[in-house]
């Protein structure tokens, strides 16, 4: 494993090196583990770096945090303290521990424990490995249940017979790695994701963490082969039997995959557009079925109802009821950027996503120049007209006919005169 870690970008081995001489002096046992390992096995890079100690893993994490002039965050139920340094390394400092389940799909009880203790709480061999940092063994690797050999083989296999049923987010994390990995579920291991599946243990995690599991999918670089798989073993129905795929699931995930699409390089929600995908069509009484289920965000929640607002407005368009862009915009203002975003990638029809795409990129950021000051400077009286007139102008601006300032006030002035023109 020397080698190994010789590959490693220069900042990470003097930090790993300077983690394992701290250790030395600390009278403790220290090693690199997890995915750390099993990436470098593979030989791909990664900044975020797994320690574990046998021992104060906490107290040892602030040691190291201040030696290295970075910044330290404890996590004490899990008895792990986060490193940031300053470079842009992290690094997870944890006590060996066991855990203990009160139930299927509880969180765990965690307790401090011996080095191999802690690598057979572990969900899957390939996760199962550690490598000695401390000078005497340094790169010796740890691997009691032959991950190394399944990582050659290609293969995700659980410890232990009852690993899905003491933690049912297991399946969910068996399948990411087996798809982003491109590794195939271990025979065995699949014979026991069904049969977790068939007894109901998806049924025993809080909507809570099942959500957080199905956004690790929706951030992971393609989600489409994780839905299909969880599909086909049972997994996606036994969250909810609305959530099984369709054919359009396939489409509209590869749409919002599709690099390059028309969203602000600060946007941060394209987790939601994924699940957006998921849980439509689906009538509004099912729809709130899988919300309860689930308990979203607001953020979240809304992307998903406004949907139905979205179709209501789809409906105008198609019938004459909308017809310019400013029409379009007083329709849509109010519904969700996230769902905005998801039609505009996704819409089937190709006038309807240019409608969508104008509004999204240029419409709803269009700002008059003028405003209740520039109106009493035009002479015209204070009061609730104000609000109407500066509307409609911003209308004719949306709709193109009018662009410059002076075009804005003249419309505003025009507009004035027309609503007190005399009548005979």
């Amino acid at each position: 494993m020397k080698e190994a870690i010789a590959q490693l970008p220069a900042g990470i081995r003097d930090r790993l090196s300077q983690a394992g001489r701290l250790a030395d002096e600390s009278g403790l046992d220290l090693y690199l583990v997890g995915g750390t390992v099993r990436d470098m096995l593979l030989g791909w890079s990664r900044t975020d770096i797994d320690l574990v100690v046998e021992g104060d893993g906490m107290g040892f994490g602030g040691r190291l945090a201040r030696a290295a002039g970075g910044r330290c965050t404890p996590h004490p139920r899990f008895l792990t303290t986060t490193v940031d340094l300053p470079e842009g390394i992290n690094m997870d400092v944890a006590t060996a521990r066991s855990e203990t389940y009160e139930r299927p799909g509880a969180l765990p009880r965690v307790a401090s424990a011996p080095m191999d203790v802690d690598l057979a709480r572990r969900d899957f061999t390939i996760n199962a490995m550690a490598v000695s940092l401390n000078e005497r063994r340094f790169g010796d690797l740890v691997d009691p249940f032959n991950g190394r050999a399944d990582l050659q083989k290609k293969r995700v296999r659980i410890l232990h017979n009852g690993s899905f049923i003491d933690d049912p987010t297991r399946l969910f994390r068996a399948v990411r790695f087996e798809q982003r990995l491109r590794f195939r579920l271990e025979r065995g291991t699949e014979r026991r994701f069904r049969e977790a599946v068939a007894g109901g243990m998806v049924g025993n995690l809080s909507g809570p963490r099942l959500l957080e599991q199905l956004r690790l999918i929706c951030v992971e670089s393609d989600p489409w082969p994780i839905f299909e798989r969880l599909e086909r073993l049972g997994a996606l129905s036994a969250i909810h039997p609305a959530l099984a795929s369709d054919e359009g699931l396939e489409t509209l995930v590869r749409e919002i995959s599709r690099t390059g699409g028309p969203a602000p390089s600060t946007y941060d929600g394209w987790w939601i557009l994924y699940l957006v995908a998921l849980f439509r069509p689906r009538r509004e009484e099912t729809l709130q079925s899988v919300v309860d289920r689930l308990k979203p965000n607001r953020r979240l929640r809304r992307a998903i109802e406004d949907m139905s607002r979205w179709s209501r407005v789809e409906q105008a368009v198609e019938s004459g009821a909308i017809e310019t862009p400013a029409d379009f915009c007083r329709a849509v203002r109010t519904i969700s950027e996230d769902t905005m975003l998801f039609v505009t990638l996704t819409h089937p029809d190709e006038g309807m996503r240019r409608r969508c795409e104008s509004y999204y990129h240029k419409h709803r950021h269009m700002r008059l120049s003028i405003d209740g000051g520039t109106l009493k400077d035009l002479g015209i009286p204070v009061g609730p007209e104000y609000g109407r007139i500066l509307d409609e102008v911003l209308s004719m601006k949306i709709n193109g006919e009018i662009g410059t300032a002076d075009e804005e006030r003249r419309a505003a002035r025009d507009l004035w005169l027309r609503l007190h023109r005399p009548t005979h």
